[in-house]
């Protein structure tokens, strides 16, 4: 829930969206397959998959709201585009570490040759 409502006060100002907002937690999480989190999250709601190994766990409901609330913001950040844009960044950002002309690059300024 912290995750997600962190992410939402970094792309959102005081009086609204913060429409020049480049937010590096919404990068963080998805690099960090937030997904899986928000899958994690649905089956706590829906109290789906709650037996492991064989022993069943007890519902919680304040743990099942708090996932409701961060199902809640995640969904608001996802309908704003930020989850979308994040995931662009992410991949952006990947292909450019991939990238032999930039890796060329960052030794020939890490050796102070440039």
């Amino acid at each position: 829930r912290e995750l997600y409502a962190c992410t939402m006060r970094e792309v959102t100002a005081e009086n609204g969206v913060n429409e020049e907002c480049a937010s590096s937690m919404a990068v963080a999480i998805v690099n960090a397959n937030e997904e899986k989190m928000y899958d994690a999250l649905s089956r706590c709601v829906s109290a789906d998959e709650l037996a492991v190994n064989t022993k069943t766990r007890l519902v919680d409901p304040a743990t099942q709201s708090r996932s409701a609330e961060a199902i809640e913001t995640r969904l608001e950040l996802e309908a704003m585009g930020v989850l979308q844009a994040a995931a662009a960044i992410a991949y952006s950002l990947e292909q450019e570490l991939n990238d032999p002309t930039v890796q060329a690059v960052q030794r020939a300024l890490s050796s102070g040759a440039l």
